[in-house]
């Protein structure tokens, strides 16, 4: 076993030192080390996602069900038929892991021992063992997360505008799947998946806190193995039409308050990984309509807003989804004054003096994730898939482009490409 050729990387902040390396097999390993906390926080990512569906299969293009990505992350936090919270819990380690639309992450924090647990979160390379009667025993769990999240508002409303901007980018399916995608779901599929996805080459590690990183890497080179086998799927392209698929949905639930997601179908960014346009666009739609505007203050006075209202934005190598979500009695108005808002922004252009009280907000707000390993395990793990690193985020939001901020605002946010998701209550007359 040959040693990890080991970078470091003197710390802006807080004097700790980072190192990168990557074992044999070609896992991506960052040691964070963060001498005096208490706690330990490693995360192990790899690049499968719930949007990532769109597949060849020995040269042919295919689709797999919705929820694959999310049904193996259940199956491989299960090693055996045992259950790798339980596995955790008895080294007085807490874990927990979860499928996002861009990647499946797998957690632990525990005390400044860290070595076990780290052992067993390594342990998910080797070959799993997926059986008929496992697969099948685990479907009536995740259709019961299923029906779930379908009776969560937030939820349904989220998924409702996504089916109505999207036809093809698997955003527009459940990250769970539905109950009938998962009837597709076998042992021999998630196999198959496992090989293709679940390779070294294609997954990252993070070790944070009172850690020793020669230690880290060597359990790190002595636990991971290159993937077996030439993998069966390659992703590929979701070949997604330019524009939306209807402009407005409706729903009905039981809940006192109308609820509202508002979202744009925008062009992606040149790169997943461009990150410099990411932060740009968080502080374009916080000066949109963030609480600290005047026109926030002004809907939240008329009653047409409430503090549950907030904004946000979606992004992945084929989509970007930017979005204004909340609670109003007056939704369909909400979504015309915010268009007629970023109409007012477009010809004007943003303020300057709020985008640099904005910039420095950020400069804060990114400083302070440097306070918790887990928040400085997550970052390492989003830099990596986005092929940037903390430091270069750190450059960038401390040099913030109006000229560039002004320039999203005015390529993005296109009426014709909005759609309003609204749910009303069940007893509610409107139509």
């Amino acid at each position: 076993m040959s040693k990890i050729d080991i970078e470091s990387t003197a710390a802006l902040l807080l004097n700790n030192r980072l190192f990168t390396g990557t074992t044999d097999s070609g896992l991506r390993v960052y040691v964070y080390e963060m001498p005096g906390k208490s706690s330990v926080s490693a995360q192990l990512a790899v690049g499968f996602g719930s949007t990532m569906v769109h597949v060849t299969d020995r040269g042919k293009r295919c689709r797999l069900p919705s929820g694959t990505a999310h049904f193996l992350e259940h199956k491989l936090f299960e090693r055996n038929g045992v259950d790798s919270f339980t596995l955790f819990a008895d080294l007085g380690a807490s874990s927990n892991a979860y499928t996002t639309f861009n990647r499946t992450t797998f957690v632990f924090r525990s005390s400044t021992e860290y070595e076990e647990p780290l052992e067993i979160l390594l342990d998910f390379f080797r070959e799993p063992l997926f059986t008929k009667e496992g697969v099948e025993k685990e479907k009536p769990i995740i259709a019961d997360e299923i029906r779930m999240y379908m009776d969560d508002p937030g939820w349904r409303t989220s998924f409702n505008l996504f089916r109505s901007l999207y036809r093809n980018i698997g955003i527009n399916d459940d990250i769970a799947g539905s109950l009938e995608s998962l009837q597709q779901i076998d042992y021999m599929l998630l196999n198959d998946c496992f090989r293709s996805f679940y390779r070294p080459d294609n997954m990252a590690l993070a070790v944070t806190g009172p850690v020793e990183h020669g230690r880290v890497f060597e359990i790190a080179q002595k636990l991971t193995a290159a993937g077996t086998g030439s993998p069966r799927f390659t992703l590929t392209s979701a070949q997604e039409p330019e524009h939306i698929i209807k402009d407005s949905s409706l729903d009905r639930m039981n809940l006192s308050i109308p609820m509202f997601d508002m979202g744009f179908k925008e062009k992606a960014f040149r790169e997943f990984a461009d990150v410099k346009n990411e932060l740009l666009m968080d502080m374009v739609l916080d000066l949109i309509a963030g609480e600290s505007t005047e026109f926030f203050r002004e809907m939240y006075d008329s009653n047409l807003l409430s503090d549950s209202f907030g904004s946000g934005f979606y992004s992945g190598d084929e989509y970007l989804c930017t979005y204004f979500e909340g609670d109003s009695h007056q939704p369909e108005k909400v979504r015309d004054m915010i268009l007629d808002r970023i109409a007012e922004l477009k010809r004007s252009g943003l303020d300057p003096d709020l985008f640099e009280e904005r910039a420095r907000t950020s400069v804060g707000s990114y400083i302070s994730i440097f306070d918790s390993p887990g928040s400085v395990a997550g970052s390492l793990i989003s830099c990596h898939f986005k092929n940037t690193s903390l430091y270069d985020i750190i450059q960038h939001v401390g040099n913030p482009d109006i000229d560039g901020a002004n320039g999203i605002l005015r390529d993005c946010f296109e009426p014709s490409q909005c759609s309003l998701s609204v749910i009303r209550p069940t007893d509610s007359g409107d139509q």
